[in-house]
């Protein structure tokens, strides 16, 4: 049984004739433009149009590409996750692809009488001592039994100790497990309440966190093999140089601290270091196909400069000419924020401002189900807040439904700035519901 790695958390994994992808992101330009593989990717073996199945953990576009999906066979079985009334499978009727498994947390099915899987809903909803009262909404990880191997793929979605416990617990005998052993995100990158230095401490601070996770839980899983697979990518456009403060963490980086881990303890688990066209055999443990590459952050930087003067689309595509619209727009986009905390039962005295273009800027309390303009420069009367500094473009196609809320933030397209500097989960999850 083979494992082709991709980027990221993107693989086929194939046995007997049949091919399962994973994740399959092959598109540059995700989140809104500005992802670009890194390393860059490389010729495969494998291809979309190989997959008899292909599993999607979430809709974020380095998992979720339709523009590579396309080209799957049309009776290719999709394993997906059934949150948002099926928003996946809706999405993928769309292409006329209806052969799919649409699966909530916990559920089993069997896929084509190959293999059976079991998808597993966010563990945690959120790492470290914070405490969120829901997470991401998204995220999900599969459990995949074939032929006598037990395959883990957690993708994004991240264990702490207890949860890998219950795994542990559950599936004693893991034979391949894909861990996450870095993180994506806005923060510290384009914190702006940060001084430079701050945003590298910061930066190198998360590093350590995630690979210190991906060990801990690996350590507590014990599976057969285990590779390092999560968020190696690099920022373009113009914020190609803070790629060095996002703490993304590379996946040698997760392989040096398990060797010393290993060497420490005498655990059993060996880790598989993977690239785009690496190929493991889960049976053997060989590597084989093309070679490993490591790169230093100087490396991914300079490779970002090339690609410094690209526009995206929402720069050029959309724009908002009516001088009316805008302030329609942002009432009816707090009005279905609002609708979504009263579902979810989520209030703080908290305030969100939004800046646009530094000319004018609005404000709401997530407390309060108005919006209201408020000086773009002062706001020492707000008390608690974040800012949030947008163009007319980029919010515009967010209120319009053209881009999402959350692929700019991760994106790197929004600037922030808050006051007092601590992370209330929750708002960055709802602000994926601005929109009208």
């Amino acid at each position: 049984m083979n494992v082709e790695f991709i980027s990221n958390t993107g693989a086929y994994i194939s046995h007997n004739g049949f091919t399962l992808g994973m994740d399959l992101w092959l598109t540059q330009g995700a989140f809104e433009g500005s992802w670009y593989h890194y390393p860059p990717l490389r010729q495969t073996k494998k291809n979309v149009s190989d997959c008899d199945a292909i599993y999607i953990s979430h809709i974020h576009p380095d998992h979720c590409d339709f523009n590579a999906l396309k080209t799957a066979k049309p009776d290719c079985t999709f394993i997906v996750p059934s949150y948002f009334n099926d928003l996946i499978k809706r999405k993928l009727a769309v292409f006329g692809f209806h052969n799919v498994v649409s699966l909530s947390d916990n559920e089993s099915a069997d896929i084509d009488g190959v293999f059976q899987v079991t998808l597993f809903g966010q563990f945690v909803k959120s790492l470290g001592s914070k405490e969120a009262q829901f997470g991401s909404l998204i995220d999900t990880a599969i459990l995949i039994d074939w032929d006598g191997r037990t395959i883990l793929n957690c993708n994004d979605n991240y264990l702490n100790a207890e949860e890998a416990q219950k795994l542990k617990m559950r599936y004693p005998n893991i034979d391949y497990a894909m861990m996450p052993h870095s993180a994506s995100g806005p923060y510290p990158a384009c914190f702006l309440n940060l001084s430079q230095k701050e945003r590298y401490t910061e930066a190198n601070r998360l590093q350590e966190e995630y690979v210190s996770l991906f060990v801990e839980t690996t350590a507590i899983l014990a599976p057969r093999y285990v590779s390092p697979t999560a968020a190696e990518y690099v920022i373009v456009g113009e914020k190609f140089n803070r790629n060095d403060q996002i703490g993304l963490a590379s996946s040698e980086m997760a392989v040096n601290a398990w060797c010393k881990y290993k060497t420490d303890t005498g655990h059993s688990t060996d880790i598989k270091q993977l690239d785009c066209g690496t190929i493991l055999n889960i049976d053997t443990g060989e590597v084989s196909g093309l070679p490993i590459r490591n790169f230093s952050m100087e490396e991914k930087i300079e490779f970002a400069s090339q690609f410094k003067s690209i526009t995206f689309r929402y720069q050029w595509e959309d724009s908002c000419s009516d001088e009316e619209e805008m302030p329609k727009l942002l009432e009816a986009s707090r009005s279905n924020l609002w609708q979504v905390q009263t579902r979810l039962d989520w209030f703080m005295d908290y305030n969100f401002i939004l800046r646009i273009d530094n000319r004018s800027a609005y404000c709401f309390n997530f407390d309060n189900p108005k919006i209201q303009k408020v000086d773009p420069f002062d706001f020492s009367s707000l008390g608690r807040y974040v800012l949030a500094d947008v163009s007319t473009q980029l919010i515009y196609s967010i209120m319009k439904g053209n881009v999402h809320w959350n692929n700019a933030e991760g994106g790197l397209h929004i600037d922030f700035y808050r006051e007092p500097n601590i992370f209330v989960p929750e708002v960055y999850v709802l602000m994926s519901f601005f929109r009208a």
